[in-house]
């Protein structure tokens, strides 16, 4: 057991301002970064006993670190559609006329019926002002696909809504 918390404490120092700074361009975000490169560390920590002598270990720590990074990502987008469910009730209510009103909701309702992935890259781009990059990192996948969703989603709402 002392080996492998030496071997933690080592990888800590070793590691860490560069974990750090990774973790802080991929979520652009200090605190996130600070609370996701604390949980690299400690979940390293938890499996160093198990890496194999021969294993590339900065490697094995940006892995961790990606992953968890994805993970913040993915809490953060799924926030940003509760957050825009918000946002459409409160434009509803501070809207005026019956007619508004009712186009608003005709919009939410076409949202909502979107499928999970197109709607959550809607949301991500048109909301929120991810790049495909950041929509393809915090949804899975790759910017394509990024694109195609946003875009199938778009054609569907202009479909649902009657437009051209």
């Amino acid at each position: 057991m002392m080996r492998a918390t030496a071997a933690s404490t080592e990888l800590v120092e070793r590691h860490r301002p560069e974990i750090l700074r990774y973790l802080g361009r991929m979520l652009h975000d200090v605190g996130d970064a600070e609370d996701a490169c604390q949980d690299v560390f400690l979940r390293a920590h938890r499996a160093v006993g198990r890496l194999r002598a021969d294993s590339n270990v900065r490697a094995w720590l940006y892995r961790i670190a990606t992953n968890r990074a994805l993970n913040v990502r993915r809490s953060r987008a799924r926030a940003m559609a509760r957050v825009a469910d918000v946002d459409v009730d409160a434009l509803t209510a501070c809207t005026g006329s019956a007619e508004e009103r009712a186009d608003v909701h005709a919009v939410r309702r076409a949202v909502e019926s979107l499928p999970p992935r197109q709607r959550a890259a809607l949301v991500l781009r048109r909301f929120h002002g991810l790049d495909y990059g950041e929509i393809a990192a915090t949804l899975g996948g790759n910017e394509v696909a990024a694109r195609a969703n946003v875009y199938q989603a778009v054609k569907k709402l202009r479909a649902a809504l009657g437009e051209t």
